[in-house]
């Protein structure tokens, strides 16, 4: 699937009943599990012991699961769960009907619960076909490697800043993000609008708006 070294290969189906009875998984989150998702195959396990690479000051391993859907679209709060529960980072292989989307997240140390994680925010690709996938192993410790993939997935959606680092980079995607719904939401009350003079008043708004964002650009 990826270039890899062969030595990262895992490629071993983990039963869904094991996320059921080792996750916090209520009974409305297993009926997700069931009726979304066919399989999940830890593809590849990316560590010291796997590659030629140090771990990071906080990254001593990343995985990488492959998701089969029953459905083109997973319930955000599964991939969620995984991501929280799991005490290792990881990338989502989505994979429905030959059709593929990597996730993947900006994640902490839980400071109030030991080998738990705080997820911050998703980044992900469009759907894309398998001969399109791709994904390079970018860095000379693990916490590199996963910066590496969030910016390699995220695109245009963050651009990190070698001064500022990644945590203030997923900052600013974030209010970019809040800018642009904010935008849009704008844009479709104008469209509503009858009254010219409340139009020309949130044209105003909305091109400050507009303004704000292109000036959050990085």
């Amino acid at each position: 699937m990826f270039d890899f070294p062969k030595s990262t290969l895992f490629d071993r189906r983990i039963p869904k009943t094991k996320f059921y009875e080792h996750l916090q998984v209520n009974n409305k989150l297993e009926q997700m599990f069931i009726k979304e998702i066919d399989k999940i195959i830890w593809k590849y396990k990316l560590s010291p012991d796997t590659l030629n690479i140090d771990s990071g000051n906080y990254i001593s391993e990343i995985e990488l699961l492959e998701v089969h859907l029953r459905q083109e679209k997973v319930s955000h709060n599964i991939i969620e769960q995984i991501d929280r529960e799991i005490p290792y980072h990881i990338v989502f292989i989505i994979n429905y009907a030959n059709k593929y989307q990597l996730w993947v997240s900006y994640k902490e140390q839980h400071k109030n619960r030991e080998g738990k994680f705080k997820v911050d925010t998703y980044f992900k690709t469009d759907w894309i076909k398998q001969e399109n996938l791709e994904l390079k192993i970018e860095g000379l410790n693990l916490d590199q490697v996963y910066e590496s993939f969030i910016q390699q997935i995220g695109q245009d959606q963050i651009i990190v800043d070698k001064d500022e680092g990644l945590k203030r980079a997923v900052e600013q995607s974030k209010e970019r993000d809040k800018l642009k719904r904010k935008i849009h939401l704008m844009e479709k009350k104008i469209a509503k609008e009858k009254q010219f003079k409340k139009q020309v008043s949130m044209m105003s708004e909305l091109r400050q708006l507009k303004a704000q964002l292109d000036g959050e650009q990085p």
